[in-house]
């Protein structure tokens, strides 16, 4: 099966984070807040709440999510996390970290996922580039030079979670 697009949107990436949740009115603990491992690793939260760091300044960012029966291919990526997350309700959100409605949701099913999140140009924004406009969604979508991700949920437990691939 090739990846099945379920979304896409322009997120704000408040606090440098993208949140992938199955209930966007939930809330963490404190336990399960960014600590020394979860920045090492890329990412923190609980099983149905997971929060990706990003790094583009600001903090704007085209996010496509899909579906696939493998994760997606490192070579294409500079980028790549890979994290366990439950669905109990049987979908996913995505969202920034303090948003109350999701810019991505989608009907997936109850269960277990490995969602790898793929990223590309970690660091680069219209600022970076010493550019100045606002760009509208269709224009941010368009621009595969700024960072941008694509989060793909397989079916199933990770084998392997953590920093995947990183090139910085």
């Amino acid at each position: 099966m090739a990846e099945k697009e379920l979304g896409a949107g322009r997120v704000f990436a408040s606090n440098y984070q993208i949140a992938i949740c199955d209930d966007p009115a939930k809330s963490i603990t404190d336990d399960d807040n960014w600590d020394d491992d979860a920045m090492d690793q890329g990412f923190a939260g609980g099983e149905s709440f997971r929060m990706v760091g990003t790094e583009a300044d600001l903090n704007d960012h085209w996010v496509e999510l899909v579906t696939a029966e493998t994760g997606p291919d490192l070579g294409d990526w500079e980028r790549v996390l890979c994290l366990p997350f439950h669905s109990a309700s049987g979908w996913v959100h995505i969202m920034s970290v303090v948003d109350t409605e999701p810019v991505i949701s989608a009907e997936v099913g109850p269960g277990d996922y490995a969602v790898f999140v793929a990223g590309q140009n970690i660091g680069t924004d219209l600022l970076s580039l010493g550019e100045q406009q606002t760009l509208s969604d269709a224009e941010l979508a368009a621009r595969k030079d700024l960072e941008w991700y694509r989060i793909v949920l397989v079916p199933g437990i990770p084998a392997e979670t953590g920093r995947i691939k990183d090139l910085e």
